[in-house]
């Protein structure tokens, strides 16, 4: 009896479930319809509606449907390149257990510190989302006391990028046990925020011991005949004799800033170590004994230094070839500065006592004194044109900054055409207030400096101008990367020489912002296309033939790592009088079809009166604009925190991603708590706006151009849709 009637009970429970699942469903779908009917064009009106939630992500075999009529939705707008740009700092942790699906390792990172290296999991959810490539920041090992990696070293690599999972396997001979990572690198608590903050001197510790470590047991393995550590042991020799040129000598830097206790050598106080190599190549007897010494006394050291390095650049090469199987591209930084190490170990190939800055964009729009040594201009080329001494640096340098990508973004190409420097020797500071705050400014009027095409004294041969295509491009196209698709920064200042030198032979593309923001008063308008005479173009039936203002082949983006998250824009007084964000604009570029009056008037109203319409109008409008876009990590999770303020703030370049940063984004598309992007929402306001200027530039018949747009237009909106249910 007792069964039969708990039989009848769980009947009845499952009858009442269904019925309520019924009910609900019913529910479900009328509010889908009264979502769908107050949708006017491809944006929610602020008309009030019930929320309905089931609080779920795509299944399993959604996926690839999703990313396919993403990638669709791409392809009719023209956009070849979406690049996400996450520094590798920035990427989340590991989670626990996770394993490499190539070959079932381990992963397990620094937990301090991200890592861009064996992200499958992430690539594939940022590759879902329509991002066929990745903007990193410069790879190289940090200066000791400086996080930026646009201080980073150009030839040593980042080891707390390391994954000492890997350290575990038959591949690297055991030499770790996954006991020994995790006594040393313990997990930190989680903050409960909607991001964490890298710890870099934890990080840096852990690396230390632990890369120590790896060292002694790997030392320890060949002694005892380990057959596996000896084949490691003649791929580390491999490596060791192909770097030969430079990996001794950053390893004995590293034992010099340890006993010096930096690696800024301008404040060493002994004569010899601060020139060490400089005098070395001279002949001096003190510095190549002292040479000598420390490669003798601290043998193990430099050994250990050296491994740590074989470390790093065999996983890096590594991950590409994992990244090429998962179709994800990187995007490499090639930073204008260099690390101390470089400058101490080629020395000679800089010019004395001249820095490379920024004259303006400091505190009180002072200049920014960046202290990056120059690039000595007389060392450039030889007499018969070949590379002298600081063009065979810079030659190596991108080099080694696009070895292990698929294309390279140029940081600051002004820099590398005609530099803002100045003499070192002549910056006073003094103080200057900025928004009631006190900063110590270096004094203009004290500071002897210019941009390098106005300092004759300095480059007197005009060298400077040569190296953009006599150098860089070279190096780059030696890797396999094409100049006409990397990403050229040349924002800010732009001279007459470096105006001429960039557009020389033929234009490269550079950065635009289509934000209309503070940098460049820029929208993405059209302009009838004429021909030589100035005359307007027109087509077979008389029609004018239009086009954007903005070249095709630039990179878009509405902001870089540099700026604070654009939709912390909306609280910025400078965006009422800015052109790039009026509604008037943004409700006519992406509403611009003339039949459709009465909609656009009301897209537009509701624009002015919704700060959150305003910012998806903004993401619409970047996809409506070049062939190439980039979009920040802060964007597109809702980041509420600046990854590089530029104030010089304990926080500055360590904002890095939650390890439930997922979880998070599909919790916000839903209650709409932070302002995260939903990707196909935006990509089909995009979509409906190039249709329409199709129709109202003439291009397309109404018919033709809404009988392609509509399909696209009608899945962006089902999958839109689907990425709000609870």
């Amino acid at each position: 009896m007792i069964n039969e009637a708990e039989n009848l009970f769980g009947s009845l429970f499952i009858t009442v479930e269904l019925i309520f699942c019924y009910i609900q469903a019913k529910k479900n779908f009328r509010f889908f319809i009264l979502d769908m009917e107050l949708s006017v064009g491809n944006y929610q009106s602020n008309i009030s509606k019930p929320q309905v939630s089931f609080k779920r992500k795509l299944h399993e075999d959604e996926k690839p449907k999703y990313e396919a009529d993403i990638n669709e939705a791409f392809k009719y707008l023209g956009i070849k390149n979406r690049a996400l740009i996450i520094h590798g700092s920035v990427y989340p942790d590991a989670k626990e257990g996770s394993k490499n699906p190539h070959d079932s390792s381990p992963i397990i990172k620094n937990h301090y510190v991200g890592s861009p290296f064996r992200q499958r999991e992430f690539n594939k959810i940022a590759k879902m989302h329509g991002f066929n490539c990745v903007q990193l920041g410069p790879n190289g090992e940090l200066c000791k006391g400086d996080n930026s990696p646009y201080r980073a070293s150009i030839y040593a690599k980042n080891p707390l990028f390391i994954d000492y999972g890997e350290l575990t396997t038959d591949k690297y001979a055991n030499i770790l046990s996954e006991k020994e990572i995790n006594d040393i690198n313990t997990k930190p608590a989680v903050s409960g925020r909607d991001y964490e903050m890298s710890d870099f001197d934890e990080a840096k510790e852990v690396s230390n011991i632990l890369m120590k470590k790896a060292y002694n047991n790997f030392r320890s393995k060949i002694k005892q005949g380990d057959i596996k550590a000896k084949k490691l042991n003649s791929e580390f020799n491999v490596f060791k004799e192909k770097n030969n040129d430079w990996i001794e000598k950053y390893a004995v830097v590293h034992v010099l800033s340890d006993i010096h206790g930096t690696d800024n050598f301008h404040k060493w106080d002994n004569p010899i170590d601060k020139h060490l190599f400089s005098l070395m190549k001279k002949g001096n007897e003190k510095a190549n004994a002292r040479f000598d010494a420390i490669k003798n006394r601290s043998k193990d050291d430099i050994e250990e230094y050296m491994f740590t390095q074989f470390v790093a650049d065999r996983q890096e090469k590594d991950d590409k070839v994992e990244r090429e199987k998962d179709g994800i591209k990187f995007i490499g930084d090639l930073l204008v500065g260099f690390s101390y190490a470089d400058e101490l170990v080629n020395e000679d190939a800089f010019k004395s006592d001249w820095k490379v800055g920024a004259e303006y964009g400091g505190p009180c729009n002072s200049p920014q004194i960046w202290n990056n040594p120059l690039p000595d201009p007389d060392k450039l080329f030889n007499e018969d044109g070949s590379l002298g001494e600081s063009g065979k640096l810079l030659y190596n340098k991108v080099l080694k900054a696009t070895e292990n990508v698929e294309n390279i973004r140029v940081d600051n190409v002004m820099g590398l055409v005609d530099p803002y420097v100045y003499n070192a020797k002549t910056v006073h500071m003094v103080v200057g207030v900025d928004n009631g705050i006190t900063h110590n400014i270096a004094d203009r009027n004290q500071l002897w400096g210019g941009n390098l095409s106005s300092l004759p004294e300095v480059d007197s041969n005009g060298n400077f101008k040569k190296v953009l295509h006599n150098i860089i491009i070279p190096a780059m196209e030696e890797n396999g990367i094409n100049p006409k698709e990397a990403v050229w920064e040349n924002l800010g200042e732009q001279t007459d020489t470096f105006k001429w030198v960039f557009e020389h032979e033929e234009k490269l593309p550079g950065i635009i912002l289509p934000t209309g923001g503070r940098t460049q008063e820029l929208c993405f308008d059209w302009a009838p296309v004429r021909d030589k005479e100035g005359n307007i173009k027109k087509d077979n039936n008389g029609n004018e033939i239009w086009e954007q203002t903005a070249p095709k082949p630039d990179w878009s983006l509405i902001g870089s790592h540099d700026n604070m998250p654009t939709f912390n824009y909306l609280n910025q007084s400078w965006i009422n009088d800015n052109r790039g964000w009026e509604p008037a604009y943004l409700g006519g570029f992406l509403m611009p079809d003339p039949v459709k009056t009465h909609e656009r008037e009301r897209f537009t109203d509701d624009i002015r009166r919704n700060p959150r319409l305003k910012l998806k109008a903004k993401y619409a409008e970047l996809m409506r604009g070049t062939e190439n876009i980039q979009v920040t990590f802060s964007d597109m999770f809702a980041i509420d925190k600046t990854y590089n303020p530029r104030d010089n703030s304990s926080d500055t370049w360590k904002v890095r991603l939650s390890e439930d940063y997922n979880d998070k984004y599909h919790k916000y598309l839903i209650t709409e708590e932070k302002p995260v992007m939903n990707m196909p929402e935006l990509i089909g306001m995009a979509v409906r706006a190039k249709a329409g200027m199709m129709v109202a530039k003439n291009i397309e018949t109404p018919e033709d151009a809404y009988q392609k747009a509509t399909p696209i237009i009608d899945k962006m909106k089902h999958w839109e849709n689907v990425l709000k249910e609870e």
